[in-house]
């Protein structure tokens, strides 16, 4: 399409005077120049800058100065001159650059004085939000309000009272916060209504946040705490359970803090506490039918009465042993169960439960027909930890001891030696407080019960099984206990120490040095068997200071008991 002559010769002249027109006026781009409002739209001010030239500004810029008033067509005020458009006939002007070295002065005298100041929120920035204050000013998330807020096209555009954080006029950077005005706001309800509170006050509230530990509720201002224990006699899993966010609710003052300046209230407290009837109504051994309100590792809990409830440990839900250990394989929350009272403790507001006392004790039958030393016989059902379980009948278990497998060989090995399934006998070595204790190693008799008649000091005759650097390994008697003689124990004189004096099936004499036969210890010593009789022997035959020798002696000794 060919260009207009006319047109295209008009436009030039246009440009060619304005841009002398400007020259004239001294324009300058980063100037602050005087401009008279020509026109006032709804979002914008257009200012004539005296250069035929006209710039838009937007209202938003005059709305929270310090010399904030009615804008009116042919006010003369300062701008910024950011730009000239001499293009379309318009120019970028700024007002509040204009007015910012002003500003700024002024709000850092507010910064220093710790005095609030009036903006508006005007958008969203990356971590957080744009106000103006006059001058851009920076609102971090974290300061937006007490608590976080999704939605803020409520705060948009609406005058807001802030609090300067921090101004750094280098960076052109001012940071500050709704949220230390909302707080300081609420301190001073908060004070005005805690000393409306009293002790013992009945109140409405309303619920304003559930925790782990309990509730926090709103009483017109002032948040208290409701704790979990407090808000009804009844054991709950959670206080959501029974309350919820705006809920309304009527509580008792517990507790006043004056010093934290903190409440606590109560809701339980505004009915009639169950214990009450507890004295009368129940006694010791009482049969009862209750609900199961808490299933634990320890035990379950059973609720007899609304608001009263008692343990039943894990020892009393059964006599078997196999299920003692799994509360929770047994039974469930809001499970109806029998039970018995076996113990009421007023002061403490504890009940202690049994389930297993409603049946008949299998342990007294148990004990009637397998007395205290039966050889029985029975299977293994488990091995753990150097234990092997045996099952005696359906409810019943046994256990024996790795200790208790042999007389003579090592206990970790000989274990090894058995396995899950295997049929055994044993004898029963001790049956109190409803557990038995097995020994296979004294199925056939115990060694030990030679030495029933002897005591700590007394000689016995051992046969050698073994010798070596350890000393001398023997058996008391013909079948009594394997025990090993020290090799500091073998003789009175280290010379004689000698292990290699003996040798296999010999036989020897030596003293009782420790005898402990329920544990089935004993400790044997030749050299204190010699120190005995060398003592003896000085004694009766002889004194050190004769300067005979004590083979002298034991010879006269020998001498006068051949002629007795």
């Amino acid at each position: 399409m060919a260009t207009n002559p006319t047109t295209e010769n008009h436009s030039n002249e246009f440009d060619t005077l304005l841009a002398q027109s400007i020259e004239k006026s001294n324009l300058k781009e980063g100037s602050i120049i005087k401009g008279i409002i020509t026109e006032i739209e709804d979002d914008a001010v257009i200012v004539d800058i005296a250069a035929k030239v006209e710039g838009r500004i937007s209202k938003r810029e005059f709305s929270f100065q310090k010399d904030n008033k009615e804008l009116a067509v042919g006010d003369e005020i300062d701008v910024y001159l950011e730009k000239i458009e001499n293009h379309n006939g318009e120019c970028i002007l700024s007002r509040s650059k204009a007015k910012s070295k002003e500003i700024w002065g002024e709000i850092e005298k507010s910064f220093e004085a710790g005095e609030l100041i009036e903006g508006v929120i005007t958008g969203k920035v990356k971590g957080g939000l744009s106000c103006e204050i006059g001058v851009t000013a920076f609102l971090p998330g974290s300061q937006i309000d007490t608590r976080p807020v999704r939605d803020i096209s409520h705060l948009l555009n609406v005058p807001q009272k802030l609090k300067i954080l921090k101004m750094d006029l280098k960076r052109n950077n001012i940071v500050v916060s709704r949220r230390a005005v909302l707080e300081e706001m609420h301190k001073e309800v908060r004070e005005e209504r805690f000393l409306q509170l009293s002790l013992g006050d009945i109140v409405d509230g309303k619920i304003k946040a559930i925790t782990d530990y309990g509730a926090f509720v709103d009483l017109g201002g002032y948040d208290s705490l409701l704790h979990s224990s407090d808000i009804t006699y009844k054991r709950i899993g959670h206080p959501s359970e029974v309350l919820k966010i705006d809920q309304q609710v009527k509580v008792k003052i517990i507790k006043v803090d004056p010093e934290k300046n903190r409440v606590s209230v109560g809701m339980k407290q505004l009915e009639e506490d169950p214990w009450l009837n507890v004295k009368s109504k129940f006694n010791v051994n009482d049969k009862v039918t209750g609900v199961v309100t808490n299933v634990t590792d320890y035990g379950i809990f059973i609720e007899i009465e609304n608001g009263v409830e008692g343990l039943c440990h894990k020892d009393m839900l059964t006599w078997s042993q196999k299920m003692n250990s799994k509360p929770g394989n047994l039974y469930a929350r809001s499970q109806t169960v029998d039970c018995q009272i076996l113990e009421i403790d007023h002061d403490k507001r504890r009940l202690s439960l049994g389930v297993k006392q409603l049946t008949p004790n299998p342990w007294n039958k148990f004990n009637e027909d397998n007395p205290l030393g039966s050889v029985i016989e029975t299977e293994i059902i488990s091995i753990k930890d150097g234990i092997m379980f045996c099952s005696l009948d359906n409810e019943i278990d046994g256990a024996v001891f790795s200790k208790d497998l042999s007389w003579e060989n090592d206990p970790k090995e000989e274990i090894k030696k058995y396995k899950v399934g295997d049929k055994i006998k044993a004898k029963i070595t001790s049956n109190e407080n409803e557990k038995v204790a097995l020994s296979i190693r004294e199925v056939d008799g115990n060694p030990f019960d030679i030495l029933n008649d002897k005591t700590k000091g007394d000689i016995i005759t051992c046969n050698v099984l073994e010798v070596g650097d350890f000393g001398v390994k023997v058996r008391v008697a013909e079948n009594g206990p394997i025990t090993t003689i020290k090799k500091n124990e073998l003789a009175l004189r280290k010379a004689d120490a000698r292990p290699e004096r003996w040798a296999k099936n010999d036989k020897l004499d030596a003293k009782i040095t420790t005898l402990d036969l329920p544990n089935y210890k004993i400790g044997l010593s030749i050299k204190a068997m010699e120190e005995a009789i060398e003592k003896e022997a000085m004694e009766k035959y002889g004194s050190k200071d004769s300067g005979a020798s004590l083979g002298a002696i034991l010879g006269k000794a020998l001498g006068r008991e051949n002629k007795d």
